[in-house]
């Protein structure tokens, strides 16, 4: 219970953490590592250019365990157009990919709401066909007025 508490919490102040400008193709990766030794890396994809008014996105965040190897990968995705004084998220989705079979998928949903593309994703991890884990995480995709996602 407290590595989920600890991973939302961790998972949510990231929601602020990434400054990124628009232009063809860019990337920005941070990572975000928890007591038990694993970890998990936030990137940041932007498509679009500013010029255009309007941008597109992606933000995969991939779960690690404490050996490096990675067992699964959450990707919210979204759409936006902007104008200089606002922002709109025009569509949302998520994606699951799973590296390491003892991982499932229970729950996904993804929606839109002003600037914002939210996700809910909770994934179970499995043992001797018991379900010895289960890790809920909020994943939110965001624009600014000037096509900045974060």
């Amino acid at each position: 219970m407290k590595r989920q508490l600890s991973f939302l919490l961790i998972l949510t102040m990231l929601l602020c953490v990434f400054p990124v400008q628009g232009s063809a193709v860019e990337k920005k990766l941070e990572t975000v590592y928890f007591d038990d030794g694993s970890y998990m890396t936030v990137e940041i994809i932007t498509r679009g250019t500013r010029a255009s008014g309007s941008t597109s996105g992606s933000k995969p965040y991939t779960y690690y365990d404490s050996t490096g190897s990675a067992q699964w990968k959450a990707t919210i995705s979204g759409s936006f157009t902007y104008n200089g004084s606002s922002a709109t998220c025009t569509s949302s989705s998520v994606d699951v990919t799973i590296y390491d079979s003892a991982w499932y998928t229970i729950s996904k949903s993804a929606s839109k709401s002003g600037n914002t593309a939210s996700a809910s994703v909770t994934m179970g991890e499995k043992r001797g066909g018991v379900t010895v884990n289960r890790v809920p995480v909020s994943l939110s995709l965001s624009c600014d007025r000037n096509g900045n996602l974060s």
